[in-house]
């Protein structure tokens, strides 16, 4: 039996370990912190549970597709709710708007901010169908080649869905206010990209938001990763915490296995990294035996922006608020610009806004509720003391939630803890301490041209996760792992 070693028990570790034991392979994932889960973790303290990172499952086919792969119904096994609306969008000037997933209701709700727009709405929505069946078939395929991506077809589809324009223009062809302007335009920021700077491309995702449907799991999103970690147990995963990993042990130009911070050696004939790519290539990975990604070329890669996240316990309920919401600056290029291009703290933060109670009370003691606030925030590349940075954003973002919650949250705050760009790169070894990957998803970062999920210069070293293709979020760390357990089956068999 072939044995395999996984860095890291982040979703896509714990997703390719699945895989890979279901496919034979004798798997161990050793995991830097007490508790699985990397990214997608959670805090349980005081009766109250928050997810720490991702809080809504967007494309859940991929995560019933990795269940259905390894003989498993996911909704057998957990229970989902789809939020509708998918987001509350506050603007500043105190007004909202509800982005149903009800085509129908979306347009009354559209038509009541920009009078006329409803058809507009439509053709927006039919411009990212096509984008996303367009894009679709680029994240489903591993990577050899360079005319894998490039051949004539797939160009003239490009440019046939203005996919090669800037996402903000394009959305401003479909809508002239500036709040539905940034309504349909946020999404790239997940990415790690200013919706002025990226691919109109990835209007894919509003559509995937809009006609897929947003869900959340019962528990939270770490409900799912609880699941799979009893997967695991059952499927004879072993999984190994407080066990971070110093090196992979190269010979011959081969892997060997890794060397753990305590010196003790494991052996595997492969290795799987489920930790930040540019981190293992730099910190795991001796200098020697990476000529593809030596210093200067990781050094010059793009990052994605970073972010603070607050968590609060309320003793009260707010049951006029819906489960998701979001907060536009006024200046919402001066927002992006600090985050990206200046890299300095925002003068007027945007924030993504969670209440689970609404959907899930089991969260928090009776009468009381979680909020769980992510402002995105640029990386530590910039200069930004976040010692005296964050109590300013905390400021910040009490102050709007005052405004658009609660006159008097403050008094009900009864438990909090924050989440900072420093935190990020401690714990998760996230490189500048960014929030949602590490490498922004620019042209010359997605697809063939985002570094892939072997290593091209070391036998059985490979990678899963947000740094590898197809890269950010959870429905793309689920491809990943399957498209590199297909690459390792077709390797190792």
């Amino acid at each position: 039996m072939k044995s395999a070693i996984i860095i890291g028990a982040g979703m896509g570790g714990l997703a390719t370990a699945l895989r890979l034991r279901h496919a034979g392979f004798d798997v161990t994932v050793l995991e830097k912190q007490p508790r699985p889960g990397g990214r997608s973790n959670v805090i349980e303290e005081n009766g109250f549970r928050f997810d720490m990172g991702p809080t809504i499952l967007v494309m859940k086919e991929t995560f019933d597709t990795l269940y259905r792969d390894i003989g498993q119904d996911i909704d057998e096994r957990l229970s989902f709710t789809r939020l509708d609306p998918n987001y509350r969008v506050y603007f500043h000037d105190g007004t909202h708007i509800d982005l149903h997933n009800s085509m129908a209701d979306l347009a009354e709700a559209v038509k009541g901010v920009e009078p006329g727009a409803a058809e507009r709405l439509f053709q927006f929505i039919g411009a990212g169908a096509k984008k996303y069946a367009l894009g679709m078939d680029f994240v489903t395929r591993n990577y050899d080649r360079i005319t894998d991506l490039a051949n004539p077809l797939a160009g003239w589809k490009l440019l046939r869905t203005d996919s090669h324009q800037k996402l903000f223009s394009h959305v401003s062809r479909y809508f002239k206010t500036d709040k539905l302007r940034k309504a349909f335009s946020f999404h790239s920021m997940f990415l790690g990209l200013s919706p002025f700077d990226s691919l109109a491309m990835y209007s894919l995702i509003t559509y995937a938001d809009l006609a897929l449907g947003m869900w959340y799991p019962q528990g939270g999103i770490y409900s799912i990763i609880e699941d799979m970690l009893a997967l695991a147990d059952e499927m004879g995963v072993t999984i190994c915490t407080d066990s971070p990993v110093e090196e992979i042990i190269i010979r011959d130009g081969g892997v060997k296995g890794v060397r753990l911070a305590s010196g003790q050696e494991m052996q595997a004939d492969l290795v799987v990294s489920n930790a930040d790519l540019p981190y293992t290539y730099k910190a795991l990975v001796p200098a020697e035996y990476r000529q593809h990604y030596p210093d200067r070329r990781l050094d010059r890669m793009e990052y994605a922006c970073s972010g603070y996240l607050l968590y609060l316990g309320l003793d009260r309920t707010y049951p006029e608020m819906q489960h998701q919401a979001l907060y536009f600056a006024e200046d919402y290029r001066a927002n992006l610009d600090a985050i990206f291009k200046t890299r300095t703290l925002p003068t007027d933060a945007s924030f993504h806004l969670n209440n689970p109670t609404i959907t899930d009370p089991s969260l928090a003691p009776d009468g009381h509720s979680v909020l769980y606030l992510l402002a995105p925030m640029p990386n530590l590349q910039g200069d930004v003391d976040w010692a005296t940075a964050a109590p300013q954003v905390r400021e910040q973002l009490l102050s709007q939630l005052e405004k658009l919650v609660d006159p008097d949250l403050r008094q009900h705050i009864v438990w909090e803890r924050e989440f900072t760009p420093v935190d990020f790169e401690r714990d998760y070894n996230a490189v500048h301490g960014t929030a949602f990957g590490s490498l922004a998803h620019g042209l010359f970062q997605s697809a063939y041209f985002r570094p892939h999920n072997k290593a091209r210069d070391i036998d059985g070293l490979y990678f899963v996760g947000q740094g590898t293709y197809p890269g950010i979020g959870m429905p793309m760390v689920m491809i990943s792992a399957d498209l590199v357990t297909e690459r390792i089956k077709n390797e190792w068999r």
